[in-house]
């Protein structure tokens, strides 16, 4: 591979240098990694290490519209989206997958080391290394693979995750989607969210669940003007606000919305539909050493459509 790299991807033009490792402050173009604005974009830099591993740099700012820190930390989460960030970029980029085609996460586990996050009000950069594993293919095309990640901070891991996607072509989507395709997002009802600072937030726009608790489960909230969840056109409730729906109802359902997520396990079975009144359901099952440990469950037309476990730490 060349010192830099320059690839044209459905006319975007894109350098990546694989000789300077930790080029923080460039811009990689939104639409590479399935964003809008230039301002949640967080990968800077890719370089090849070797065959299926790849080092990624990144830079998290000091202040953000949803990622926001929060008592001089920033949020462990944030690590969720720069490393489904990196993996995109990495699709594209070294397996070449077209960007018309579609990602499909099937689990996802992760951890996080709270004191690698904390921040004294400025940005942090941080470095991730990938490596793909269990790669399938169809044919010649890539079909889906096993991701390992982990997030280093001057040297020091301060968390990973792994997860299991599979990629499909823009027909194969259209026939798994059916009509969900045509819904509109638009015609969602948005309903009457928590009070933000049960879920230690500031917006009513950021709060993910609605209703009143009934046997600790609550009402998936949509609201499509959130301008990081629904930024563009989905045909169904993103992987990233399943994420951020489980942690609010782990918050509630401890009581601690000063909490931190810490380590986390979902599995997603089933899309999340805009059409259908989603519930979901959280219950402390563990405690120690001032660790709690939340089941969080999202059941929709009757069914388990996604469950997570979560570990969250509290002073």
């Amino acid at each position: 591979m060349t010192a830099m790299i320059e690839k044209t991807l459905t006319g975007t033009t894109v350098e990546l240098s694989n000789d300077q490792p930790h080029l923080f402050q460039q811009a990689i173009p939104p639409q590479l990694i399935r964003r809008i604005h230039a301002s949640d974009v967080f990968v800077t830099n890719l370089r090849v290490l070797g065959e299926d591993t790849f080092e990624v740099s990144a830079h998290w700012p000091a202040e953000h519209c949803f990622y926001s820190p929060v008592g001089g930390q920033h949020d462990t989460l944030l690590m969720l989206e720069t490393v489904r960030q990196a993996g995109i970029l990495i699709a594209h980029f070294a397996y070449e997958i077209p960007r018309e085609h579609k990602f499909i996460t099937h689990d996802k586990q992760f951890d996080a080391v709270p004191a690698g996050f904390r921040t004294g009000g400025e940005a942090v950069d941080v470095v991730l290394t990938l490596t793909m594993h269990d790669i399938k293919r169809r044919g010649k095309r890539l079909a889906g693979m096993r991701t390992e990640a982990v997030c280093m901070r001057d040297g020091v891991r301060i968390g990973g995750a792994t997860y299991r996607w599979s990629c499909v072509t823009s027909a194969v989507y259209q026939r798994l989607r059916g009509d969900f395709l045509k819904l509109d997002p638009a015609a969602v009802t948005d309903r009457e969210p928590l009070q933000p600072n049960v879920v230690n937030r500031t917006d009513d726009v950021d709060v993910m669940l609605a209703g009143k608790a009934e046997d600790d489960t609550w009402d998936l909230r949509v609201d499509i003007a959130h301008p990081v969840i629904y930024d563009h056109r989905v045909d169904h409730i993103p992987g990233y606000g399943c994420i951020e729906a489980a942690r609010q109802a782990a918050l509630v359902a401890i009581g601690r919305p000063d909490a931190t997520v810490v380590a986390g396990e979902l599995d997603f079975h089933h899309f999340l539909e805009f059409d259908t009144p989603c519930t979901v359901s959280a219950q402390q099952v563990g405690e120690a050493d001032g660790v709690s440990t939340v089941q969080v469950t999202f059941r929709q037309n009757d069914e388990l459509a996604v469950e997570c476990m979560l570990d969250l730490v509290h002073s």
